[in-house]
């Protein structure tokens, strides 16, 4: 290992001494489950079922995506990975109509220019940033935490990475291929544009208007960045967060509210004078070079969650098992932290998939103080009860209509609870998911499309500005509501206009 030395700008930090052990156990409930149902396919974890597997199509052309669609007579759904909030991709298992649309023969490069590259639809983030990187360019905005989604999936349901400079994988999109409910193939932006189809109601529409087949992106040349690791108090962040974001491109933060301690990474271009940029430059370059020092000031909190998960997901959190189980290496690798450099995706892009219910809130940006102590209220008040540390994720301005950014920069906080192997979870889960989200609404959150909501918590219509417009462009173009399925029915369509502050 080498020792790092690089001269990014990372704002002044007190580190914080280790903290004293305490644990807390709660009783598990059962997660509503069809994974031993035959026939059926299920979400990425096997949990709950989308769609069953006679109903599932695999156009080979654009053609014949476009008969499929046109001859339809029930509900449409898309799937890509299948790692969304199962709600928004299901199709109703109980109609034969109803077809669920794999593009899993739309895939890869399909042509390139000194700015640009086009992909096929269900080529994953992972493929893009290995196919760009090997014509030295790379993506222009931090890549989400998962590779293995697919581009049009990610950009679809709003996934986003972190960063003030940039916002999320819709906005680096020039224009789409889609194929509309009607089944007309159409191109929406670029030197194509037209003013009935704006691509900016497209790139974040949660496959309601149509079904994307190719997605042209923005490149830039690739960059090596550093990444300085952190672990600070609860009051330093609270001070700081929105300066940090400011002066730093890439920031994430971990807030451990068992121990109140804050840990944070710093990532920012890194020096081209330092010696570690240039042994990661001479090296073989597929892994990021780590520092030789560590840091072990949240060791004693990793301790403290991996206990908690080990009884409530049933699993040993021993490190001298010979298959530890995942949803601890997400936790354990918080410990003797090292600093890192290498390419944005070694660094940020590094996600274990794990059985969980995910939730992630949208708050703007001059919310996030008061946001954040309102849920350090609510921690106080429920030790035990969250698997993992919030994380916090701040991005500037999204062009997206549906994008929870569209009127300026906001922190997505979000949270987790993971789920046993045998489909049990915490009895308390669910609710806490709830509790949560409902702290947050409170503060103008909007939620990631593409993880665990609660509709009824959010005035949608309200939040959104352009949401009546959104609305419009999908009746026009979908009138018979092919892709609305009976869960995003509830959101859009004709929700009832009850205002969602009767809720909270």
């Amino acid at each position: 290992m080498q020792t790092i030395v690089d001269s990014s700008p990372i704002p002044p930090i007190r580190e914080v001494p280790r903290r004293p052990l305490t644990t807390a156990r709660k009783s598990v409930g059962l997660v509503a489950t069809a994974r031993n149902v035959p026939n059926v396919l299920h979400n990425w974890s096997g949990i709950n079922p989308i769609a069953r597997t006679s109903q599932i199509r695999y156009p080979k052309t654009e053609q014949q995506l476009s008969n499929l669609i046109r001859r339809s007579k029930g509900k449409i759904g898309i799937v890509g990975s299948a790692l969304s909030f199962e709600k928004i991709a299901t199709v109703p298992l109980s109609d034969d109509t109803s077809v669920l649309v794999n593009l899993k023969h739309f895939t890869g490069l399909r042509r390139m220019t000194e700015s640009t590259a086009v992909f096929g639809a269900q080529t994953t983030v992972d493929d893009v940033i290995r196919i760009l990187g090997e014509h030295d360019r790379m993506m222009p905005c931090s890549p989400g935490v998962i590779g293995i989604q697919t581009l049009a999936g990610s950009m679809a349901t709003g996934t986003h990475g972190q960063g003030l400079f940039q916002s999320a994988y819709s906005d680096i999109v020039v224009c789409l291929r889609v194929v509309l409910p009607h089944g007309e193939i159409a191109v929406i932006g670029g030197e194509h544009s037209r003013s009935d189809l704006p691509l900016q109601a497209f790139v974040t529409s949660l496959g309601m208007l149509g079904v994307i087949t190719e997605v042209e992106i923005r490149t830039e040349p690739r960059r090596v960045f550093a990444c300085k690791k952190v672990t600070c108090d609860f009051d330093d962040f609270i001070e700081d967060y929105t300066k940090w974001n400011q002066q730093v491109e890439y920031v994430k933060v971990w807030w451990f509210p068992e121990t109140d301690q804050v840990h944070v990474w710093f990532t920012d271009p890194a020096c081209p004078k330092s010696v570690a940029y240039s042994d990661f430059l001479s090296s073989s370059r597929d892994h990021p070079i780590e520092s030789a020092v560590c840091s072990a000031a949240l060791n004693d909190t990793v301790s403290i969650y991996c206990t908690a998960m080990s009884h409530d997901t049933k699993s040993s959190d021993s490190p001298s098992s010979t298959s530890v189980a995942p949803q601890f290496k997400t936790v354990r690798r918080f410990a003797d932290a090292r600093d890192l450099i290498g390419y944005s995706e070694q660094i940020l892009c590094k996600g274990i998939p794990v059985p969980q219910i995910n939730c992630e809130i949208a708050v703007p940006m001059e919310n996030f103080t008061s946001a954040t102590l309102a849920l350090r209220e609510w921690s106080m008040r429920n030790k035990g009860r969250l698997h993992y540390p919030f994380i916090y994720r701040a991005t500037g301005r999204s062009e997206a209509w549906l994008s929870p950014a569209f009127q300026g920069p906001v922190v997505y906080i979000g949270l987790l609870v993971y789920i046993a192997s045998d489909g049990t979870v915490r009895d308390d889960g669910f609710e806490t998911m709830r509790e949560v989200q409902k702290i947050l609404a409170q503060f103008g959150g909007l939620p990631h499309w593409g993880k665990h909501f609660v509709p009824e918590l959010y005035d949608f219509e309200r939040r959104y500005t352009m949401w009546t417009r959104f609305e419009q462009i999908r009746q026009k173009t979908d009138p018979e509501n092919k892709f609305l399925n009976p869960f995003l029915g509830t959101v859009f369509g004709r929700r009832r206009s009850t205002s969602a502050s009767a809720h909270l």
